[in-house]
Protein backbone atom coordinates (compact mmCIF):
# COMPACT_ATOMS: atom_id res chain seq x y z
CA UNK A 1 0.00 0.00 0.00
CA UNK A 2 2.74 2.43 0.79
CA UNK A 3 3.84 2.28 -2.79
CA UNK A 4 0.70 3.44 -4.18
CA UNK A 5 0.68 6.09 -1.54
CA UNK A 6 4.13 7.67 -2.98
CA UNK A 7 3.57 8.98 -5.64
CA UNK A 8 0.48 11.42 -4.70
CA UNK A 9 2.68 12.41 -1.96
CA UNK A 10 5.50 13.21 -4.63
CA UNK A 11 2.99 15.31 -6.92
CA UNK A 12 1.68 17.48 -3.76
CA UNK A 13 4.01 21.00 -4.49
CA UNK A 14 6.35 22.74 -3.00
CA UNK A 15 6.65 18.77 -1.31
CA UNK A 16 10.24 16.61 -0.67
CA UNK A 17 9.69 13.11 -0.11
CA UNK A 18 11.97 11.20 1.63
CA UNK A 19 11.76 7.04 2.03
CA UNK A 20 13.26 5.47 5.29
CA UNK A 21 13.25 2.16 5.18
CA UNK A 22 15.68 -0.74 5.91
CA UNK A 23 14.94 -2.79 2.99
CA UNK A 24 14.89 -0.33 -0.33
CA UNK A 25 18.09 -0.68 -1.97
CA UNK A 26 17.32 2.68 -4.09
CA UNK A 27 14.77 5.61 -4.17
CA UNK A 28 11.26 3.52 -5.65
CA UNK A 29 10.67 6.78 -7.66
CA UNK A 30 12.10 9.98 -9.18
CA UNK A 31 12.01 13.08 -6.76
CA UNK A 32 12.35 10.84 -3.50
CA UNK A 33 15.20 10.45 -1.32
CA UNK A 34 15.87 7.03 0.13
CA UNK A 35 17.66 7.22 3.87
CA UNK A 36 17.54 4.77 6.81
CA UNK A 37 15.55 5.30 9.50
CA UNK A 38 18.17 6.40 12.02
CA UNK A 39 18.71 9.23 9.99
CA UNK A 40 15.33 10.53 9.91
CA UNK A 41 16.17 13.39 11.84
CA UNK A 42 18.51 14.67 8.99
CA UNK A 43 15.71 15.27 6.95
CA UNK A 44 14.42 17.90 8.91
CA UNK A 45 10.78 16.48 8.76
CA UNK A 46 7.78 18.70 8.64
CA UNK A 47 5.50 15.56 8.61
CA UNK A 48 6.05 11.92 9.11
CA UNK A 49 4.17 9.01 7.68
CA UNK A 50 4.52 5.76 9.17
CA UNK A 51 3.61 2.46 7.61
CA UNK A 52 4.55 -0.41 9.67
CA UNK A 53 3.94 -4.47 9.76
CA UNK A 54 2.55 -4.64 13.91
CA UNK A 55 3.15 -2.65 16.82
CA UNK A 56 6.75 -3.93 17.53
CA UNK A 57 7.73 -2.48 14.03
CA UNK A 58 5.92 0.52 14.77
CA UNK A 59 6.84 1.10 18.19
CA UNK A 60 10.69 0.52 17.70
CA UNK A 61 10.60 3.33 14.91
CA UNK A 62 8.61 5.98 16.56
CA UNK A 63 10.59 5.36 20.14
CA UNK A 64 13.88 5.45 18.93
CA UNK A 65 15.94 8.28 19.77
CA UNK A 66 16.76 9.63 16.42
CA UNK A 67 12.71 9.67 15.56
CA UNK A 68 12.21 11.27 18.90
CA UNK A 69 15.15 13.72 18.58
CA UNK A 70 13.36 15.21 15.37
CA UNK A 71 9.86 15.11 17.28
CA UNK A 72 11.22 18.09 19.67
CA UNK A 73 13.67 19.54 17.02
CA UNK A 74 10.86 20.14 14.21
CA UNK A 75 7.46 19.65 16.11
CA UNK A 76 6.41 17.55 13.14
CA UNK A 77 3.18 16.30 12.30
CA UNK A 78 2.97 12.55 12.88
CA UNK A 79 0.86 10.41 10.80
CA UNK A 80 0.48 6.44 11.72
CA UNK A 81 -0.93 4.78 9.22
CA UNK A 82 -0.51 1.35 10.77
CA UNK A 83 -3.10 -0.77 12.09
CA UNK A 84 -2.08 -1.42 15.14
CA UNK A 85 -3.24 -2.46 19.27
CA UNK A 86 -5.64 0.22 20.60
CA UNK A 87 -2.86 0.09 23.53
CA UNK A 88 -0.21 1.14 21.78
CA UNK A 89 -2.14 3.85 19.56
CA UNK A 90 -2.60 5.28 23.02
CA UNK A 91 0.66 5.08 24.40
CA UNK A 92 1.85 6.03 20.83
CA UNK A 93 0.02 9.52 20.99
CA UNK A 94 1.51 9.97 24.62
CA UNK A 95 5.20 9.47 23.02
CA UNK A 96 4.43 11.83 19.86
CA UNK A 97 2.68 14.34 22.50
CA UNK A 98 5.14 14.63 25.22
CA UNK A 99 7.95 14.71 22.70
CA UNK A 100 6.66 17.72 20.97
CA UNK A 101 5.17 15.75 17.47
CA UNK A 102 1.73 16.33 16.77
CA UNK A 103 0.42 12.88 16.70
CA UNK A 104 -2.25 12.18 13.90
CA UNK A 105 -3.76 8.08 14.73
CA UNK A 106 -4.66 7.49 11.02
CA UNK A 107 -5.60 3.46 9.93
CA UNK A 108 -6.74 3.59 6.91
CA UNK A 109 -8.98 0.96 4.47
CA UNK A 110 -8.81 0.52 0.61
CA UNK A 111 -5.61 -1.49 -0.06
CA UNK A 112 -3.25 -1.16 -3.09
CA UNK A 113 -6.44 -0.22 -5.25
CA UNK A 114 -7.50 2.37 -3.02
CA UNK A 115 -3.68 3.71 -2.94
CA UNK A 116 -2.83 3.76 -6.04
CA UNK A 117 -5.91 5.80 -7.01
CA UNK A 118 -5.95 8.24 -4.17
CA UNK A 119 -9.12 7.02 -2.81
CA UNK A 120 -8.37 5.31 0.69
CA UNK A 121 -10.70 5.64 3.40
CA UNK A 122 -8.83 7.09 6.61
CA UNK A 123 -9.95 6.24 10.48
CA UNK A 124 -8.43 9.07 12.43
CA UNK A 125 -7.96 10.69 15.75
CA UNK A 126 -5.65 14.25 16.26
CA UNK A 127 -5.96 16.50 19.66
CA UNK A 128 -4.41 19.46 16.99
CA UNK A 129 -6.22 20.50 13.99
CA UNK A 130 -2.84 21.53 11.12
CA UNK A 131 -3.46 22.57 7.56
CA UNK A 132 -0.40 19.96 7.12
CA UNK A 133 -2.33 17.05 8.04
CA UNK A 134 -4.98 17.90 5.66
CA UNK A 135 -2.61 18.62 2.72
CA UNK A 136 -0.97 15.22 3.61
CA UNK A 137 -4.12 13.77 3.66
CA UNK A 138 -6.35 14.97 1.16
CA UNK A 139 -3.50 13.41 -1.33
CA UNK A 140 -4.10 10.01 -0.87
CA UNK A 141 -7.75 9.64 1.09
CA UNK A 142 -11.08 10.44 -0.36
CA UNK A 143 -13.06 10.33 2.98
CA UNK A 144 -11.97 10.72 6.63
CA UNK A 145 -13.43 9.78 9.51
CA UNK A 146 -13.00 11.96 12.76
CA UNK A 147 -13.06 9.81 15.65
CA UNK A 148 -13.09 11.94 19.50
CA UNK A 149 -11.18 9.27 21.46
CA UNK A 150 -7.29 8.69 21.32
CA UNK A 151 -7.25 4.51 19.97
CA UNK A 152 -11.16 4.81 18.97
CA UNK A 153 -9.49 4.33 15.45
CA UNK A 154 -7.80 1.91 16.14
CA UNK A 155 -10.50 -0.48 17.98
CA UNK A 156 -12.88 0.45 14.77
CA UNK A 157 -10.39 -0.40 12.23
CA UNK A 158 -9.92 -3.69 14.30
CA UNK A 159 -13.47 -4.70 14.41
CA UNK A 160 -14.03 -3.47 10.81
CA UNK A 161 -11.30 -6.07 9.54
CA UNK A 162 -12.25 -8.48 11.63
CA UNK A 163 -15.76 -8.58 10.12
CA UNK A 164 -14.78 -8.19 6.94
CA UNK A 165 -12.50 -10.92 7.45
CA UNK A 166 -15.27 -13.16 8.73
CA UNK A 167 -17.57 -12.20 5.55
CA UNK A 168 -15.10 -12.79 3.12
CA UNK A 169 -14.56 -15.98 4.95
CA UNK A 170 -18.07 -17.63 4.71
CA UNK A 171 -18.09 -16.09 0.98
CA UNK A 172 -15.64 -18.84 0.37
CA UNK A 173 -17.28 -21.39 2.20
CA UNK A 174 -20.58 -20.73 0.45
CA UNK A 175 -19.31 -20.41 -2.78
CA UNK A 176 -17.88 -24.09 -2.72
CA UNK A 177 -21.57 -25.57 -1.92
CA UNK A 178 -22.37 -24.26 -5.39
CA UNK A 179 -20.19 -26.38 -7.68
CA UNK A 180 -20.21 -29.26 -5.64
CA UNK A 181 -24.60 -28.90 -5.74
CA UNK A 182 -24.97 -27.89 -8.77
CA UNK A 183 -22.86 -28.98 -11.36
CA UNK A 184 -23.21 -27.69 -14.70
CA UNK A 185 -25.81 -25.14 -13.58
CA UNK A 186 -22.77 -23.30 -11.62
CA UNK A 187 -22.34 -20.50 -14.09
CA UNK A 188 -25.72 -19.81 -13.32
CA UNK A 189 -25.46 -19.62 -9.84
CA UNK A 190 -22.32 -17.45 -10.07
CA UNK A 191 -24.27 -14.93 -11.84
CA UNK A 192 -27.09 -14.93 -9.40
CA UNK A 193 -24.65 -14.15 -6.91
CA UNK A 194 -22.37 -11.46 -8.23
CA UNK A 195 -25.50 -9.47 -9.82
CA UNK A 196 -28.52 -9.42 -7.85
CA UNK A 197 -29.84 -8.71 -4.05
CA UNK A 198 -27.24 -7.13 -1.47
CA UNK A 199 -24.92 -10.10 -1.03
CA UNK A 200 -23.89 -9.17 -4.90
CA UNK A 201 -21.60 -6.24 -4.38
CA UNK A 202 -19.58 -8.38 -2.14
CA UNK A 203 -19.42 -11.48 -4.28
CA UNK A 204 -18.69 -9.69 -7.55
CA UNK A 205 -15.85 -7.95 -5.63
CA UNK A 206 -13.94 -10.85 -4.63
CA UNK A 207 -15.42 -14.52 -6.42
CA UNK A 208 -13.79 -13.91 -9.99
CA UNK A 209 -10.76 -13.48 -7.77
CA UNK A 210 -11.15 -16.71 -6.05
CA UNK A 211 -12.41 -18.30 -9.40
CA UNK A 212 -8.99 -17.84 -10.83
CA UNK A 213 -7.15 -18.37 -7.74
CA UNK A 214 -5.65 -15.44 -8.33
CA UNK A 215 -3.68 -15.31 -4.87
CA UNK A 216 -0.11 -14.05 -5.81
CA UNK A 217 -0.20 -10.36 -6.47
CA UNK A 218 -1.99 -9.30 -3.46
CA UNK A 219 -3.79 -5.84 -2.43
CA UNK A 220 -3.75 -7.15 0.75
CA UNK A 221 -1.80 -9.79 2.33
CA UNK A 222 -3.29 -13.22 4.41
CA UNK A 223 -0.87 -12.23 6.96
CA UNK A 224 -1.74 -9.42 7.59
CA UNK A 225 -4.94 -9.64 8.12
CA UNK A 226 -4.46 -12.91 10.31
CA UNK A 227 -2.43 -10.16 12.32
CA UNK A 228 -5.76 -7.84 12.57
CA UNK A 229 -7.58 -10.65 13.42
CA UNK A 230 -5.49 -11.71 16.92
CA UNK A 231 -5.51 -8.02 17.84
CA UNK A 232 -9.52 -7.93 17.00
CA UNK A 233 -9.64 -11.14 19.25
CA UNK A 234 -7.19 -9.30 22.28
CA UNK A 235 -9.89 -6.37 21.87
CA UNK A 236 -13.20 -8.20 21.94
CA UNK A 237 -12.66 -11.83 23.59
CA UNK A 238 -14.13 -14.98 23.14
CA UNK A 239 -16.28 -14.53 20.04
CA UNK A 240 -16.40 -18.43 18.12
CA UNK A 241 -16.94 -16.32 14.72
CA UNK A 242 -13.41 -14.49 15.28
CA UNK A 243 -12.25 -17.85 16.61
CA UNK A 244 -13.41 -19.58 12.87
CA UNK A 245 -11.74 -16.91 10.86
CA UNK A 246 -8.82 -16.54 12.11
CA UNK A 247 -8.21 -20.33 11.98
CA UNK A 248 -9.18 -20.09 8.43
CA UNK A 249 -6.57 -17.43 7.76
CA UNK A 250 -3.99 -18.97 9.54
CA UNK A 251 -4.97 -22.35 6.90
CA UNK A 252 -4.46 -20.01 4.56
CA UNK A 253 -1.59 -18.56 5.29
CA UNK A 254 -0.39 -22.60 5.51
CA UNK A 255 -1.68 -23.28 1.83
CA UNK A 256 -0.47 -20.75 -0.03
CA UNK A 257 2.00 -18.65 1.84
CA UNK A 258 1.95 -15.35 4.04
CA UNK A 259 1.82 -13.20 1.20
CA UNK A 260 -0.84 -14.15 -0.44
CA UNK A 261 -3.99 -11.95 -1.18
CA UNK A 262 -6.14 -12.13 1.70
CA UNK A 263 -8.99 -13.75 -0.82
CA UNK A 264 -7.09 -17.20 -0.62
CA UNK A 265 -9.32 -17.92 2.76
CA UNK A 266 -12.11 -18.35 0.43
CA UNK A 267 -9.89 -21.22 -1.45
CA UNK A 268 -10.70 -24.93 -1.39
CA UNK A 269 -7.54 -25.93 0.38
CA UNK A 270 -8.16 -23.59 3.20
CA UNK A 271 -10.24 -24.33 6.27
CA UNK A 272 -14.08 -24.31 6.47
Amino acid sequence: MTAGIIPHLVNLPHTRVTIASHHLAAAPLPGTTLMRPHDVARAEPDVIIGGFADDPDSEAFWTSAPTTDSLASHNPVCIELSTISPGWAEDWHNHISGHGGIPVECPVTGSRPGATTGTLSAFLYTPVQDDRTETVLAAFTAHRYAFTRPGNPARFKLIYNAWGASILHSLGVFARQLPAHLGEDYPIAARAVTTDGWMSTIAASKLPRVERQDYADPDFAARHMLKDLEHARDLLGALPLIDLTADAFAQAVADHGPYADFTAVADQGSAS
